[in-house]
């Protein structure tokens, strides 16, 4: 029995990858053949501090937060099948989604305070949108990750102490802290990378790979990275240091593997033989195993957040091939999901469905 698609974080999974190897329909075959199936209008509201965020995918529902709250829609016709509604829409920031344990997790939290702003994590049903708990967090949620049934939050303001905090998927519960560390949205198979701070946002000099189930440092650096990304075998971390130089760390130990200047490396997909990485109009993608240029491509608009699915790379102008950046289908803008042989995007409000 063919599983059903998914894509339950925003980078796919806690690695943060943007890589799906499950894609099988739309490859370079297919991609000129796609049509939209359906489109949705996202709510809107005049006082709302909340955006129409990036959608997950899962039990044939797709899920994205609107101005108003989230909606859940399904991915086959684009039905409604629930909706959840903020409290203070006025003050409810976007959130960051992942679904686990049949629960949909949205970690975000207030917007209107600059001095002491807070965290909330918000846990529905994933079938119904009834909510299941709610956590009010101390800190502002600058990152969230959903890994080994734990959401692992990291943030800090000038009234709270830098800190990762994980809390269970289940019920909420705290499981373990981490004061004076600050993470990013990237776990690679339970382990999380993380910057040692003093506290109030300034950096020791130190990172440090952090287990996810127990809180536990498992290895220290002398560097400051944050993690980008892992791979999708979750051997290494791609990270990048204050100069936004890009490079491979090694998951097990925090040993360098390799080292690639030059571009920003803020928007980088990876999957199991190259990495990509789009600024500007320029994308370029390095072999993994070396970090060294495997092929470049200019496109006639800046790119966005790039996606590999299907040996297809999609970074918001003309589809590529993967293998080497040749033209391999028509333009398409925005940010993409991909999966089960639809593509779901949200553009200027709406959700749209390709297939």
């Amino acid at each position: 029995m063919t599983a059903p698609p998914l894509w339950d974080h925003p980078g796919y999974d806690a690695e943060d990858s943007h890589h799906n190897p499950a894609e099988t329909v739309i490859t370079a075959d297919r991609i000129r053949h796609l049509t939209q199936k359906w489109q949705a209008d996202l709510r809107a509201a005049d006082e709302s501090c909340s955006g129409f965020g990036e959608p997950v995918l899962s039990g044939g529902r797709v899920y994205v937060s609107d101005q108003l709250g989230i909606s859940a829609y399904t991915a086959a016709t684009g039905a409604v099948g629930w909706r959840y509604d903020w409290a203070y829409p006025s003050d409810a920031e976007t959130p960051r989604l992942a679904v686990s344990d049949g629960l949909l997790i949205a970690a975000g939290g207030d917007c209107n305070s600059q001095s002491d702003p807070d965290g909330e994590i918000t846990a529905l049903d994933a079938r119904t949108g009834l909510p299941r708990w709610k956590q009010r967090v101390d800190t502002p949620i600058y990152s969230a990750v959903v890994d080994k049934s734990l959401v692992i939050v990291s943030g800090g303001s000038p009234s709270d102490e830098d800190a990762i905090i994980a809390y269970h998927v289940r019920d909420g519960r705290e499981a373990w802290r981490k004061a004076r560390h600050l993470a990013a949205g990237v776990s690679a198979n339970g382990t999380i990378l993380a910057r040692v701070t003093d506290g109030s946002d300034v950096e020791t000099g130190t990172s440090v790979g952090i287990a996810v189930t127990s809180g536990a440092v498992r290895w220290t650096r002398k560097a400051e990275w944050t993690a980008q990304a892992a791979s999708p075998g979750s051997d290494r971390f791609l990270v990048t240091d204050k100069a936004g130089t890009l490079s491979s760390v090694r998951v097990s130990d925090g040993t360098v593997q390799w080292t690639a200047s030059g571009g920003d490396a803020t928007q980088i997909a990876v999957d199991r033989e190259r990495v990509y990485r789009v600024w500007g109009r320029d994308i370029e993608a390095l072999r993994l195993a070396d970090g060294k240029r495997a092929w470049t491509a200019r496109q006639k608009v800046d790119g966005v957040q790039p996606v590999t699915a299907g040996g297809l790379v999609y970074a918001g102008a003309t589809v590529l091939r993967a293998a080497d950046g040749k033209a391999a289908g028509n333009d398409l803008a925005g940010r993409v999901i991909v999966a089960g042989g639809r593509i779901h995007q949200v553009v200027s409000g709406r959700l749209r469905t390709l297939a």
